[in-house]
């Protein structure tokens, strides 16, 4: 009984989006909108109005290099926002977003923040609410250092230049905590290692946090940047062999009612070509992040601790800022679930991406099931 929809034309750059619960799925590609729906066989392709051009439609847009990538507009990002779809794309380097409700388009609007001005893979969108978080630089002269920031809904904020060395995105969330001036944005990454030792690994698997309600600083030099930034490295170690997989891939989130329950499956990779799943709860950052000393700071713990969401309204002091901005990362180091501390699984195939599934079994008791994808499809 398997089911396939076979695309009209190769796509290079497709991105995705399949609404929780539905039996239908989204792709943006070239200029094209895709849908498909598995049970009913519908599909249509929207390709019509401004999706296929750009180029006119943000005239201060800089100009990009004379590529045949350039003239073309890429989706890069279909999600949920609102009532309907937003709708991104590269806009022929000019980033440019439109909202579809009912497959009916409203006029583009300027999308530099959300879209990034070439197809480029260090990129990450998160669409919460009204809220986007977003990586992709907003102007193609300044911005050679990644940022991750708000740029819709709150005033906008970004992360510190000094607090990330060279990152390499991976995947983000935001997490509902009891109290909504508690709720947290929690993002991976990998970046380059400040101890270049030649024993020590090239690369660090990081998991960030920053509090959704973060107002930025009190000075003007810190008005718009996150206060609330802190950083922990993520272990997945093999305690028999010691094989240690550092370079994380991909990640893929597992939510629970109790969002301490909820859980996070890293894929990881080695120097030798290897893979390993290793799980970690959300609970166990969180506690890591509340509880951890800072590296390399040996000062008094202020009153409110770097870190700390701070009630509704209110700012983080600006000495607790300045202790956390120059000492962003925590000492404990976040381990993979207990009892084992170790990788769920590891071998020899190198992995790029993974995707989990709850299923039950025919005698009720219901199994996570993983999916692992190899750079060659």
């Amino acid at each position: 009984g398997a089911k396939e929809y076979v695309f009209p034309r190769r796509e290079r750059f497709p991105v995705f989006f399949h609404q929780e619960n539905t039996s239908s799925i989204y792709v943006g590609g070239e200029g094209r909108l895709y849908y498909y729906d598995f049970a009913t066989h519908e599909n249509y392709t929207e390709s019509s109005g401004q999706l296929c051009g750009g180029g006119a439609l943000v005239p201060f847009a800089a100009p990009c290099s004379p590529l045949q990538e350039d003239s073309r507009n890429y989706l890069t990002l279909v999600e949920q926002y609102g009532d309907g779809l937003l709708v991104c794309g590269t806009g022929a380097c000019a980033p440019t977003c439109w909202n579809l409700t009912q497959r009916k388009e409203s006029p583009p609007w300027d999308g530099r923040g959300i879209a990034p001005f070439t197809p480029d893979s260090n990129t990450l969108v998160v669409v919460d609410g009204q809220d986007i978080y977003s990586t992709i630089k907003k102007s193609q002269q300044n911005g050679k250092i990644p940022r991750f920031r708000r740029v819709r809904g709150g005033g906008e904020l970004y992360t510190s230049d000094t607090v990330m060395q060279n990152p390499q995105f991976v995947k983000a969330t935001t997490l509902r905590h009891e109290e909504p001036h508690q709720d947290k944005i929690y993002y991976f990454f990998r970046e380059d290692n400040p101890d270049k030792s030649p024993e020590a690994p090239r690369n660090i698997s990081r998991v960030a946090q920053l509090c959704k309600e973060d107002k930025g600083g009190t000075s003007s030099l810190s008005a718009s940047k996150w206060t609330t930034f802190l950083k922990a490295t993520l272990i997945c170690v093999d305690p028999i062999t010691k094989g240690n997989f550092n370079w994380l891939q991909d990640v893929f989130f597992v939510p629970a009612s109790d969002w301490r329950r909820s859980k996070v499956y890293g894929l990881f990779t080695n120097t030798w070509g290897s893979s390993a799943v290793c799980v970690y709860s959300f609970g166990d950052i969180d506690s890591v992040f509340r509880t951890s000393r800072l590296k390399g700071y040996s000062g008094p713990t202020p009153e409110v601790k770097p870190g700390q969401c701070v009630p509704s309204g209110q700012h983080t002091p600006s000495e607790t800022f300045k202790i956390a901005d120059s000492h962003p990362e925590v000492e404990e180091r976040v381990e993979p679930l207990s009892p084992s501390r170790s990788p769920l699984f590891h071998n020899k195939h190198r992995y790029q991406k993974i995707g989990v599934h709850e299923a039950a079994a025919a005698h009720g008791q219901r199994y996570n099931v993983l999916y692992l994808a190899t750079g060659a499809g």
